[in-house]
């Protein structure tokens, strides 16, 4: 599926879900199914051509109620499912999320650190981040041993990197420059 098709099947939930006033839990709610559709042996069931339409409709009804999941999400889903687009669902979460976020003044980001840090660093950093943003900053936090030190943040394309590991490598291009010079 493109990305207009995803986006197209995003802005029709998240228009239910807003009249609900329930945007972000069915946003909780498809990143769960998804979540549980994607393993391998439940999304090469669904996608199987053996099984019938209804056959299909009758494994998503039992992993829908199994997640207990909202009227609105099973029905998106069966939606999908019906029209053999359940394996676009994750873009078209992507693209929900993407919507919620910009409904409720948020960005999502990635902190990459070289080591485990506090959470009493993660909110001065998500705060930080916050005042520059003028926005509510959600920020996934990832180890990454190879930075060495120091941090980076990519936050809505844009990346700050206070790493050991590019300082390192901007002093060895300076110094090539002047040894080359």
């Amino acid at each position: 599926m493109n990305g207009s098709l995803a986006k197209r099947y995003a802005r029709a939930l998240a228009s239910v879900a807003a009249e609900e006033t329930r945007l972000e839990q069915v946003a909780e709610e498809i990143e769960q199914a998804q979540a549980w559709l994607s393993a391998p042996e439940l999304s090469a069931a669904l996608a199987s051509p053996v099984l019938g339409a209804s056959q299909r409709q009758g494994l998503l009804a039992s992993v829908t109620e199994s997640l207990a999941l909202s009227t609105t999400t099973r029905n998106f889903l069966y939606l999908l499912a019906e029209r053999n687009r359940l394996g676009e669902l994750p873009g078209i979460v992507r693209a929900y999320q993407t919507l919620v976020d910009q409904a409720l003044g948020r960005m999502r980001g990635v902190l990459r650190v070289a080591a485990p840090i506090s959470d009493a660093s993660i909110a001065e950093i998500t705060a930080t981040l916050e005042q520059v943003a003028g926005k509510t900053v959600l920020l996934k936090v990832e180890t990454d041993p190879g930075l060495i030190a120091g941090l980076t943040v990519e936050i809505e394309g844009l990346v700050y990197d206070g790493s050991v590991r590019t300082q390192l490598a901007l002093l060895a291009q300076a110094a090539a420059r002047t040894t080359a010079g």
